[in-house]
């Protein structure tokens, strides 16, 4: 079956009639519905309520922590900072893991 110019203006105009159709019955709906007045109620669980206030205090608290960094860099100018290569693998390995799980 071939599709041509005239099929594709028949289907458009089909839809236009589908969707003006569908216009005139939400229009009646809402008028019918006009006169009712409802009202919506929201309430929060104690749970959701907790989740709210630690999502709040986590956005307050910085992301660098310039006490520790302070600290790090001096120790680490004055060549008291040291860290064997067992604690540097260690972390890597436990960082790795924790990705794939």
């Amino acid at each position: 079956m071939r599709i041509n110019n005239n099929m594709m203006s028949g289907m458009d105009t089909l839809e236009q009639t589908s969707r003006k159709k569908n216009v005139e019955k939400v229009s009646a709906n809402d008028k019918q519905n006009s006169s009712v007045v409802e009202s919506d109620e929201v309430s929060i669980s104690e749970k959701g309520k907790d989740v709210s206030e630690m999502t709040r205090t986590l956005k307050e608290m910085p992301d660098v922590r310039a006490d520790k960094v302070a600290d790090l860099k001096e120790r680490i100018a004055n060549g008291t900072y040291n860290i064997s290569g067992k604690d540097i693998a260690s972390k890597i390995i436990n960082t790795a893991l924790e990705d794939v799980f």
